[in-house]
């Protein structure tokens, strides 16, 4: 331990004293099977040789750390440095990562394939952990808002009323979200993207997420397993799932039966609000400043992460009572 490392560990003790959520969020799981998914992505070693990357535990704790608290890069290479919290729950490394290092480190999680991996590992420990599926699960999804670009779309409208057609540089088209679409929903619109949630019922954990365009209808994903039963609402009347019970809210002209039957479900199904409540009012989730599906994909991969955490400590603390 450094002499630097000693003085914030004293420090950090009246942190700590005064209530650190992130101090029971970092003892919720086993992070070392993460350390060779992460390095996996990374081409440089004693063998290869390059420049040795950043710790790989900083970097999927730093992650989650931005997912936690809505932050850029920037601010988020900030924070690190500032926040005695922040500095405890990377363990006080001497290495804080930059803000090009996090876009580097995302970037080569969003290309390699590997971020199934980290979701199958943290799956699989909260299986581990006794949160298994049993009472059945429940399918919503949420919109991803991102940055239009009035400016860009009010020009773009303007010379398409004229016939014209406008010419981007190669610089202005990487910033041009091109995989980020419109869709209308209560006669509100929406550009950007959507996160389609897989929830059990008995802990409120989500088990699966899939990224998609905003356009992309709510029914046509299925993320359901045979030997489940799913609960979703109207949005997905008439479309079959592949679970055993189709618990799925009917729509139209209904008899008292149906009826009941709606209410029944629908007080089941209500459970997969607080997934999108946390991440959007506590997590500051709403947007993403990133463009393209791969990158958001990773962003809310790490949301959904840093949800599980999150809940696992509301659990626990429940357990405790």
């Amino acid at each position: 331990m450094s002499f630097n490392q000693m003085i914030l560990k004293n420090q950090y003790l009246k942190v700590k004293g005064l209530g650190d959520r992130l101090v029971l969020m970092k003892e919720q799981i086993d992070w070392k099977p993460f350390i060779p998914i992460i390095k996996s992505v990374y081409n440089d070693d004693k063998i290869i040789g390059g420049r040795p990357h950043t710790s790989e535990l900083v970097i999927v704790r730093s992650l989650l750390l931005q997912a936690w608290y809505g932050l850029s890069d920037l601010e988020l290479e900030f924070a690190c440095n500032d926040r005695l919290s922040f500095r405890n729950f990377l363990d006080f490394s001497d290495n804080i990562p930059d803000f090009s290092t996090l876009w580097v480190a995302r970037e080569k999680l969003s290309r390699s394939g590997k971020l199934d991996l980290i979701w199958n590992e943290l799956q699989y420990q909260l299986d581990k952990k006794g949160y298994s599926i049993k009472k059945g699960v429940i399918q919503d999804a949420t919109f991803i808002e991102s940055d239009l670009g009035k400016k860009r779309s009010y020009k773009e409208k303007k010379a398409e009323e004229k016939g014209e057609k406008i010419e981007y540089s190669s610089k202005q088209l990487s910033h041009i979200d091109k995989d980020a679409t419109f869709s209308i929903k209560n006669n509100q619109i929406h550009f950007g993207y959507k996160n389609h949630i897989k929830i059990d019922i008995d802990h409120e954990l989500i088990r699966v997420f899939k990224t998609t365009t905003a356009s992309l209808h709510d029914n046509q994903i299925d993320l359901s397993k045979k030997n489940e039963v799913m609960y979703r609402d109207r949005g997905y009347t008439g479309k079959e799932t592949i679970a055993k019970g189709n618990a799925t809210m009917k729509r139209g002209k209904l008899n008292t039966k149906n009826k009941l039957r709606n209410l029944r479900i629908s007080k089941t199904r209500a459970h997969s609000e607080r997934p999108f409540a946390v991440i959007k009012n506590v997590f500051s989730g709403v947007r993403t400043r990133v463009k393209n599906i791969f990158r958001v994909n990773c962003k809310e991969l790490f949301k959904c992460f840093a949800y599980n955490l999150y809940q696992l400590v509301t659990l626990e603390k429940k357990k405790l009572a």
